[in-house]
Order: structure tokens, then C-alpha cells, then sequence
């Protein structure tokens, strides 16, 4: 009999994955260099927030759109050819800044352009797994897409990029460039049907025109919304998003002001909240085997609940500070896992030419109160410090309760296969 661990991710999977990482570099050394050039350029504080919000806009703007773009067209370009734009930005740019100066009007456009493409080439990326990889195996793909994301970001990426940055100013971003380029090759030479949604049983062949792209973005939001399995997951996501970034509000702050982490030290305990993460994204598809995916995502929702509580909790001091870093590290991982778990379900009960709309209007959603959350959090912790990591953690551990009806079709979805079968994942379009 073959078990879930038997079916082994194919070629076509690990250069998707390949790619993925050789991007994720690429934006992690821009999350690090922009706003540092910004720095240059500008004393003003408010420049880096400009920065910040820039990057985060057009999620909140296109995520829908993009994903009914990402749905009508070739994934496989959509993510290669985003890659390589962004390639050419990084070489313009390091161009500029070594010989005239960047202007700050150029690096805002620049940092606006670059996250209105990655709303579609991450959504062609998420979309391209199921196609790819089939049911037994999707835990471990996205699993894999999580922890590359977290080490290639959060573990090299910044580090390597502020070095480089202190050497000279166009070298990270002639990294950052390579990187994109690399990516845009792996993906590329994908086989086409990679490219392609999975196909669904007996879909009726639809003649005709075909659908503007606002019809289609409508039609992945009454789809996305009109689903009552599909509406529960993304509702229940977007709820405990909220209430992590409440809990997480003014979390620097608490840990320098309320239990004396020394500044310097704070890359220590976003490091390990990076290991941590990591540690959530390869055990997730473990425990999802061993306790059934309901409990599995419940579980963790209530322990990165339990975890801002107990940080509320912990002394100021260097025992307060060793418990910081160890709650934290368990928060991060049990939040990996849940991502990871809700990934695989939505891959499984969406159509594969839906995938990229769903995604789309999940993000909107999330990202969007994820903000109002923190800055609900900021306003509470003016009251006390603590109060926003007490207030967050007991509502997700609310969130997990209230989870559970709406989760149990998570243990009963019938698995499907590939697109792509093993033997054909080295043949390019």
C-alpha cells in the first residue's frame, strides 16, 4: 500500500521551489536595502514609513485583480517574466545609485512597481503548486515554500544585504538581480503545462468569449465568499490574523521598554523567531499526519495564543528575556504550522482556474485588518504594555474554539493527482 511519505515531490516541484527561494533572496535583500537607501536620501523618519506602506499597498489594491490576471493567463510567465521586470528595476537602479544618486521619487516608484508584481508572480507561484504536486504531497510542498521563505528572507537575506549595503550601495542590489534573473530562468523552463490550472473533473467545456477581467475578478470573490467551506477557512484565517497582529502591536517596544532586551539583541530574538518558524513549516505536515489536520490547526492557533499570553507574563530581566525568546520562537512556529495547514486546504477544495483569485481575496482580506490590528494594538498598549499581548493571545485562544465547527471538512477532502506526470518534469515548453 502507498502511504503519503511514499509519493515523492517531483523534478518540476523542486525548480518551482528553486525558484521561489532565488526570489525570496531578491526580496529580502530589497525588505533590508530600501529602506536603508531611503536613510540616505532623507532624515525623515516618515520616509521609511512611506517605504514600509508602498511595499504593503498594492496587496491591499490588486491582490484580487492580480489573482484573476494570474487565473487567465500562463503562470509560468506570469511569475518569469515579474521576476525578470524586477531584475532590470534592481540593475537600473544600482546603475543610478552609483554614479548620480538615486532620487527619493525614483526609489518610491521603484518600491511600488516592484510589490505591484509581486501581487501576481506570488500568486503564480502559490498557484502552481497544486498543479505540480499532487494531494499526499502537498503538506510537504508548501511546508518547503514556507521554510525556504523564512531562511532565505529572515536568515540571509537581511543579514547579507545590510553587508553589502555597508560595502557599497549598488552591490546588494546587483544581487538582489541575479537573483530575479535566476529565478526567471528556473521557472521559465518549467514544462508548460505548469503553467496550466489542474484540470476539474467533468468541467463542461464553455464556449464563447471569454470574460472581462473585472467578471473574473467578481467571479473569484462570489466564489471565494459564496463557498461556506471555503468562507469559513478564509474568515477564520483573517480572524486570527487579527488578533496576532493586536497581540503583536507594540511588541518591539514591550520587549525593550517592559522586559529589557537590549536593543541590539532584538535581531537575536527575530532570528529565533525565524528558527522557529522554520521548525513550524517542517513539522506541520507531521502533525497534520499523526492528529488529523483539524487538530493539528487548532492546536496551533491555541498555542501562538497561549504564547503572546505567557510573554505578557514574563519578568523584566535576563530570565524574562530567556523566556521572551523562547515563547516567542514557539509563537512563530505554531503560527508557520497554521499557515502551512491553511495553504494545503485552500490548494485542495479550490479549482485549480480559481486558485489565483482565492488567494488574491484571501490576502486582501488578511493584510488588510492585519494593520488595524496593530495599530488597535499600539492605541491599547498605551494603557499598559502588556495589555495588547493578554488581550491578542486570549482572543485567539477564543479563535481556536470558535474554529472548530468550521473546520471539521478539513479530515474529508478527496485527494486529486497532478497535472504533470514525474516522468514529464525536465521536458520545457
Amino acid at each position: 500500500m502507498t502511504t503519503t511519505t511514499d509519493v515523492r515531490l517531483p523534478g518540476s516541484f523542486h525548480r518551482l521551489w528553486s525558484a521561489s527561494l532565488a526570489s525570496n533572496l531578491a526580496d529580502g535583500v530589497g525588505m533590508v536595502v530600501m529602506p536603508l537607501l531611503a536613510m540616505r536620501i532623507s532624515d525623515d523618519p516618515f520616509v521609511v514609513s512611506v517605504i514600509s506602506a508602498l511595499a504593503f499597498l498594492p496587496w491591499l489594491v490588486l491582490g484580487v485583480i492580480s489573482g484573476a490576471v494570474v487565473d487567465r493567463s500562463d503562470r509560468r510567465r506570469v511569475m518569469g517574466l515579474g521576476a525578470l521586470a524586477r531584475a532590470g528595476a534592481y540593475v537600473a537602479l544600482a546603475v543610478i545609485a552609483g554614479t548620480v544618486g538615486i532620487p527619493l521619487w525614483l526609489l518610491f516608484a521603484t518600491v511600488l512597481v516592484a510589490a505591484c508584481i509581486e501581487t501576481l508572480a506570488d500568486g503564480a507561484a502559490q498557484a502552481m503548486v497544486p498543479t505540480l504536486v499532487p494531494t499526499a504531497r502537498l503538506d510537504t510542498a508548501n511546508s518547503r515554500f514556507q521554510a525556504g521563505e523564512l531562511v532565505m528572507q529572515g536568515m540571509v537575506a537581511l543579514p547579507l544585504g545590510a553587508a553589502l549595503f555597508s560595502v557599497a550601495v549598488p552591490l546588494p542590489l546587483a544581487v538582489g538581480a541575479v537573483a530575479y534573473a535566476a529565478a526567471a530562468v528556473l521557472v521559465l523552463t518549467l514544462p508548460r503545462a505548469a503553467g496550466r490550472p489542474t484540470p476539474e473533473p467533468k468541467a463542461p467545456v464553455v464556449d464563447g468569449p471569454r470574460e472581462s477581467i473585472w467578471a473574473a475578478t467578481g467571479a473569484g470573490l462570489r466564489y471565494t465568499f459564496g463557498h461556506r467551506d471555503l468562507r469559513g477557512l478564509v474568515l477564520v484565517t483573517a480572524c486570527i490574523a487579527l488578533t496576532m497582529q493586536f497581540a503583536q502591536g507594540a511588541l518591539m517596544f514591550y520587549l525593550v521598554r517592559g522586559v529589557g532586551v537590549p536593543e541590539a539583541a532584538l535581531g537575536l530574538l527575530t532570528a529565533g523567531m525565524a528558527l522557529g518558524g522554520v521548525g513550524g513549516a517542517i513539522g506541520s505536515p507531521a502533525l497534520a499526519r499523526r492528529f488529523g489536520r483539524r487538530v493539528a490547526m487548532i492546536t496551533a492557533t491555541a498555542v501562538a495564543g497561549a504564547a503572546f499570553v505567557v510573554l505578557a507574563l514574563v519578568p523584566s530581566g535576563t530570565a524574562g528575556i530567556v523566556v521572551a525568546a523562547l515563547t516567542m520562537a514557539v509563537g512563530a512556529l505554531a503560527g508557520t504550522a497554521w499557515n502551512v495547514q491553511s495553504s494545503t486546504v485552500r490548494q485542495m477544495i479550490v479549482p485549480g482556474a480559481m486558485l489565483g483569485r482565492v488567494n488574491g481575496a484571501t490576502r486582501t482580506l488578511v493584510w488588510g485588518l492585519a494593520p488595524c490590528g496593530a495599530l488597535l494594538g499600539g492605541l491599547v498598549s498605551r494603557i499598559d504594555l502588556r495589555l495588547p499581548l493578554l488581550v491578542g493571545g486570549g482572543l485567539a485562544l477564543v479563535a481556536a474554539v470558535l474554529a472548530v465547527p468550521h473546520l471539521k471538512f478539513v479530515d474529508h477532502i478527496p485527494a486529486r493527482e497532478s497535472v504533470l506526470a514525474d516522468e514529464e518534469v525536465l521536458t520545457p515548453a
